[in-house]
């Protein structure tokens, strides 16, 4: 294990198709932790509660189409899931930092300004970001194969770009996916 660790708990959030994953994996072998992916959180906290207690986690069961609702109505609804998460991923940040298992946990519903909040010392963040649209629609592309999916896409970068913006106001970590050959030196460089 890495001994240069200075934190037991390490959110890496950002849009969704940027590398956040690959990152995070890339992290959890350099310090020899493990990694819980927010999707799955997610799914897991869908899957055992109502609309009436998580409505956004809920929201795409009402019958809105996703094509309906445009960029906007989608970015609105990764913020507000974010919003819902996050007193789930403030009880798992507490339960790793109780029983000191570190723990890197990512993916795109981790709301900036409410983890960074979080104000604990062994709490530490790192939100990733890529500006390139075209960049997304080919690492969907890479990552699942079938058709471009620049919607997708167009939805990732105006998300990102709200998450980059409230990074750099509020002083939180943020660092360029690319280059990809140098993301893991820089994100453990941010961490120092």
């Amino acid at each position: 294990m890495n001994t240069g660790r200075t934190w037991t708990v390490l959110f890496i959030g950002g849009a969704s198709g940027i590398g956040k994953s690959s990152l995070a994996y890339d992290m959890a072998r350099f310090y020899g932790v493990n990694v819980l992916e927010v999707d799955d959180i997610h799914l897991s906290v869908k899957a055992v509660t109502t609309k009436e207690h998580f409505p956004v986690i809920h929201y795409w069961d009402s019958g809105v189409k996703w094509h309906e609702v445009g960029v906007e109505g989608h970015v609105n609804w990764l913020m507000e899931v974010s919003k819902e998460m996050s007193p789930v991923l403030k009880a798992l940040a507490d339960r790793h930092i109780e029983d000191q298992l570190p723990i890197i946990i990512e993916g795109d519903f981790i709301h900036p300004e409410r983890i960074s909040s979080l104000d604990h010392p062994e709490i530490k963040s790192i939100f990733v970001h890529e500006p390139d649209q075209n960049q997304i629609v080919q690492n969907y592309l890479a990552r699942e194969g079938g058709e471009l999916q620049h919607f997708r896409a167009e939805v990732s970068i105006a998300y990102g770009e709200w998450i980059a913006d409230t990074c750099k106001r509020k002083g939180i970590r943020c660092i360029e996916s690319r280059p990809w050959d140098t993301v893991l030196s820089r994100a453990i460089e941010s961490l120092k």
